[in-house]
């Protein structure tokens, strides 16, 4: 099979995760507390979790499973800050795993090939018990044990700065890692409690690459991390492009179907085009993509976990007045820009109600009733504000016109598209929208973190792991990644308050709750959800489209071909 080029688009994702959190919301701390306002979650429109699923004995055994991604990472260890906008992860992830793994609805479980228990045994402070599986090795073969994850907390905590880490969030939060009564098992004491601590108890690297910045920052330029997985990385072809992954000779666990997988790198264009020539067996589809692939093989359609949104700089200007902000929000039809972006992928409309979880993962609601599209809510809102309105229909205070300034990256149709429909919505009810091109290149560094805007609009990713990444993107003020100009303070207890929160029905109360916090001071307007679209060919199974269920790649494989014909 001839290689992809390596010609990968820049992606205009905000680079950071989906917004999450809570506080010392109404209702304290009893269980019993009044429910958000907030309306019941939808049936989703589209499920979770997207692929054919099949028991492992109805796999195939043999084949190679054809994927591609954007770019090869300039550094193959997905914990170091070169590899933060890279696809290092995805292409690792057959070769790694963990004590937890996500499930369909954002959940988690233990894995057993990892850790035989993982359990809070206190709760003050926050304290877990890990119980690793004694068979688990790295792909040299030394055993997987707490020495492992008391060097990788160390490496990760942010208390060496020779570590270029992508994120010391989470880690800095642990106090203490000490070995149990043997070395596959430890405990891991929190001195802050956070209700994320799953993703935090196990270690993604061998202690001698944790022990050594220079490893931990240079080793992986030109290789790959030891695998702890199903999957081994056999060869890496930076000329043609290609990363190769073969069985794991060491893995413990069950047998792994494929005989080998590859990564072709290419731009989603040329991914496209090879999947139509059936040189790819898998392509993640886009807008501009869909219609190359939607006639070969089958396009899988799951929960979206990408969200389009409109960030309101309440820093300067007209937006600094909340009401202001509010009239924004009440004027923008989300409707219509929901229809836009799911009917390019052949998908319904998924509008978005919350700025902390998307619909199909567990806690979704719909928290945006009050800033739901009212023109004459919004013009109300204008005139309590101050403003007049001329002859014109545009509104103006002190004889200053209501003018803002919302920049557009160049050459990206889709934001451009959303940018207009966003300005035409505000000019209805006479809000002034300048619409400034921008270089995409420079987009973030020119435009985004130093605040030159008034509104700007650019697509977030959620996670299953939402709550730890959101914090600093609305609290405190000067954090750098938080965009929209205020900083209440009010958010930032009220993240804590929820981090806080290990019973997870009560933190999900409080996750709405916040939610309802966040739409009255409307630091940003969720738009829409944009579905995940794959093309898969219809032998693969247990691989595909899925919100957030992690696949087990021992069962990931094809079906056999007398099956999948009369499946077709």
């Amino acid at each position: 099979m001839r290689s992809l080029l390596a010609a990968a688009a820049s992606s205009l994702l905000a680079g950071s995760l989906v917004l999450s959190g809570c506080s010392v919301l109404s209702g304290g701390d009893d269980k019993t507390a009044p429910e958000p306002t907030a309306t019941k979650a939808p049936v989703t429109a589209l499920p979770s979790t997207a692929w054919k699923q099949a028991d492992a004995a109805e796999v195939s055994q043999g084949g190679t499973l054809r994927l591609a991604a954007s770019a090869l990472p300039t550094n193959f260890n997905p914990l170091q800050s070169d590899s933060a906008e890279s696809d290092a992860a995805e292409i690792l992830a057959p070769t790694t795993g963990s004590a937890v793994r996500t499930t369909a609805d954002g959940g988690w479980e233990v894995d057993p090939d990892y850790a035989e228990s993982v359990e809070v045994v206190d709760d003050s402070p926050l304290t877990v018990e890990v119980e690793l599986n004694p068979d688990a090795v790295w792909e040299g073969g030394t055993s997987i044990t707490a020495k492992d994850m008391i060097a990788f907390w160390k490496a990760q905590n942010g208390s060496d700065e020779a570590y270029q880490v992508i994120s010391t969030a989470g880690y800095d939060a642990i106090s203490n890692v000490v070995q149990g009564d043997d070395t596959f098992s430890y405990t891991v004491t929190f001195s802050t409690p956070t209700a994320e601590w799953p993703q935090y108890v196990y270690p993604r690297l061998a202690s001698n690459v944790s022990s050594s910045p220079q490893l931990f920052n240079e080793a992986f330029r030109t290789r790959a991390i030891s695998s702890n997985g199903p999957f081994v990385v056999s060869s890496i072809d930076r000329d043609a492009g290609v990363v190769t992954q073969k069985p794991n000779p060491r893995w413990w666990g069950d047998k792994p179907k494929l005989d080998e997988i590859t990564w072709n790198i290419g731009d989603p264009e040329l991914q496209a085009e090879a999947y139509v020539n059936d040189e790819l067996d898998a392509v993640d589809l886009q807008a501009s993509t869909y219609r190359i692939a939607r006639g070969t093989g089958t396009v899988q359609r799951a929960a979206g976990v990408e969200w389009s949104q409109i960030t309101l700089n309440g820093g300067r200007g007209p937006l600094a007045d909340v009401k202001v902000r509010r009239a924004v929000a009440r004027a923008i039809d989300r409707t219509p820009i929901a229809a836009t972006s799911a009917k390019a992928l052949g998908a319904p409309a998924a509008p978005l109600g919350s700025l902390l979880l998307v619909p199909g993962q567990k806690g979704y609601v719909d928290s945006s009733a009050e800033l739901g599209y009212d023109p004459a809510a919004a013009r109300q809102l204008l005139v309590d504000a101050g403003y007049v309105e001329g002859a014109d229909t545009m509104f103006a205070k002190d004889g200053k016109p209501l003018e803002l300034t919302l920049p557009v990256p160049a050459d990206t149709p889709v934001n451009n598209a959303r940018a207009k429909a966003i300005a035409a919505d505000l000019r209805d009810v006479g809000i002034a929208v300048t619409l400034r091109p921008v270089p995409a290149d420079t987009f973030f560094d020119d435009v985004v973190i130093p605040l030159d805007f008034d509104l700007v609009t650019f697509v977030r990713r959620a996670s299953a792991f939402p709550l730890t990444p959101a914090k600093p993107q609305y609290f405190p003020l000067d954090s750098a990644e938080n965009y929209t100009g205020i900083g209440t303070a009010r958010f930032g207890t009220g993240f804590d308050t929820v981090l806080g929160t290990l019973d997870d029905d009560l933190r999900l109360k409080r996750v709405a709750k916040l939610d309802e916090w966040l739409f009255e001071d409307v630091p940003v307007v969720p738009l829409a959800v944009t579905p995940i679209a794959m093309g898969v060919r219809p032998r693969v199974l247990n691989y595909g489209a899925a919100q957030f269920e992690q696949p087990d790649w021992t069962t990931v494989g094809f079906a056999p071909k007398s099956a999948a014909k009369k499946n077709d």
